[in-house]
């Protein structure tokens, strides 16, 4: 009796050890994740290489859109590479929206991101067509492609 106690103390251990592992690591992998200007959370993908991005270079990316409600990804609204188009624009105008510009500071060509985006940082109180409704939390992955000083 003592030996099957003694096995099931020591299964209850490692299963107790693997859960927590799995927790400690999902809560480290949360914890990759900064906070940017505006509670926008960022987490780097992929490191790039080369020049790194700040205001006034042009930023060309690719990026895939969706929808966010409480942390959680929902409808897919875009995706760049699926239309084959990039986008490109000014770091730091007014041109695209403020995680766009937020988003792309520090990053370097081949790098790939994640966006986490509150309403103020996306389109705010604006609806956009009947895609987007007003108050939206959106997610981005955005791609740096290339950088121009």
């Amino acid at each position: 009796m003592k030996i099957r106690r003694a096995g099931n103390q020591l299964f209850y251990t490692v299963i107790t050890a693997l859960a927590l592992s799995i927790l400690f690591g999902i809560a480290a992998q949360a914890d990759n994740f900064r906070i940017a200007k505006g509670g926008m959370r960022m987490q780097d993908m992929q490191t790039g290489t080369g020049l790194v991005a700040v205001e006034g270079m042009i930023a060309t990316i690719q990026f895939t859109a969706w929808l966010e409600k409480q942390g959680v990804r929902g409808k897919q609204l875009y995706s760049s590479r699926n239309s084959g188009e990039s986008v490109s624009f000014v770091i730091g105008t007014d041109k695209v929206m403020p995680a766009w510009n937020e988003g792309v500071l520090g990053m370097q060509v081949g790098g790939i991101r994640l966006l986490q985006v509150p309403p103020e940082m996306a389109y705010g109180q604006r609806a956009i067509d009947d895609v987007i409704p007003a108050g939206s939390s959106m997610q981005f992955i955005m791609e740096l492609v290339r950088l121009e000083e």
